[in-house]
């Protein structure tokens, strides 16, 4: 049996990261470590009698063959503090995992994360295509693998084969959420990295995601938000990312919608730079000169093709808001609209409203 393997048998018993560190920083001996614990070995690294007694009688049942079967069977490397292989990013928080399990490889490529709401919308799914899809071409993208906007950021560089890291706020071997099978599968398939710092077999919980928040910030070089309401779990990753010294980005929009404020308040109060583009964060880092600006070819049958374009460039509106304010017949403008989705010029939205697509 791999000596690491030890590690995360002390681990799956109840052993946290932060008392590896004491009882690991002279040797890193697990297998000795494990097989001789005891009640005596425990207490002098000012462990609690009920915890120790929780930590043996686990050790009694645990399945030594069952963890080495999922760690096998998932590929799952273990890196240590004491790993070349371990992001000096990570040494920097304050109370640094001693450990974290990983499948793949993690890249030494500058990042940024990309953090939003899991009710994500068609304009923050765009704003993310938009910026995310040139930004991944210069840095991995790190996000939290939640639905939502996390899932977007992944999809978005997985479309383009580009790097993305996804960091679970569960054990490695927990598939959640479970919707996410699918692209969990594609970055299998494409051998991006998937990073927990949780125990083998341990589920969802709400209080392992501000933990993973801060591994996502503390990865990644910068921060960009891209929909936060003025309360949220986005929020308090910015905060993180603006206690570390790390560049804050934020995408606005609509003043009366809820799940922008937390990005305009950022904005708002010099905390993130405003983002519409790419181009906006690249500048920052001497990028942008190598970046043109794609202009999509638009070609339009008729000048009222071009006039539902231009008012719907303006605002969504559905198919009765744009007849009315054309003044023309709502079969025309219904046959019109259907052309131009099916030229993939415009889209709809919630309600039945349109928008560019």
């Amino acid at each position: 049996m791999n000596e690491k393997i030890y590690l995360t048998l002390l681990h799956s018993i109840g052993i946290s990261q932060k008392k590896f560190h004491y009882i690991f920083a002279q040797h890193q001996n697990y297998k000795d470590f494990f097989e001789n614990i005891s009640d005596t070995e425990l207490s002098k690294y000012k462990i609690r009698a009920d915890i120790i007694t929780k930590i043996l009688e686990q050790k009694r049942k645990i399945n030594k063959e069952y963890i080495e079967k999922i760690l096998k069977k998932r590929e799952v490397r273990i890196v240590t503090i004491h790993d070349t292989e371990y992001p000096d990013n990570l040494k920097e928080i304050a109370n640094p995992p001693y450990l974290f399990y990983i499948r793949w490889k993690l890249k030494s490529s500058p990042s940024i994360a990309v953090v939003g709401s899991r009710k994500i919308s068609s304009y923050w799914e765009s704003a993310i295509e938009k910026i995310v899809a040139p930004l991944c071409k210069y840095f991995s993208i790190v996000s939290g693998w939640a639905a939502g906007c996390d899932s977007k950021a992944h999809k978005t560089t997985l479309t383009h084969h580009w790097t993305t890291v996804s960091v679970i706020g569960t054990g490695i071997d927990i598939d959640y959420p479970v919707h996410n099978q699918k692209l969990y599968d594609e970055i299998a398939t494409s051998g991006w990295a998937v990073i927990s710092i949780f125990r083998i077999g341990e589920v969802w919980n709400p209080y392992n995601f501000p933990v993973r928040n801060e591994i996502v910030t503390w990865l990644a070089n910068w921060v960009l938000v891209v929909e936060a309401q003025e309360k949220s779990w986005s929020l308090i990753t910015a905060k993180l990312a603006l206690d570390s010294g790390r560049d804050l980005f934020a995408v606005p929009w609509d003043i009366y919608k809820q799940n922008s404020m937390g990005c305009n308040n950022l904005i708002k109060a010099w905390e993130a730079k405003l983002v519409t583009s790419a181009i906006d964060i690249l500048e920052e880092y001497n990028f942008s000169s190598n970046i043109v600006p794609e202009k999509k070819k638009i070609s339009f049958s008729n000048t009222t093709e071009q006039d539902i374009y231009n008012i719907i460039s303006m605002e969504s509106l559905n198919a009765n808001e744009i007849a009315s304010k054309m003044q023309k017949d709502i079969g025309q403008v219904l046959r019109l609209i259907s052309i131009l989705e099916i030229k993939w010029i415009l889209k709809t939205t919630g309600g039945w409203k349109y928008e560019i697509s």
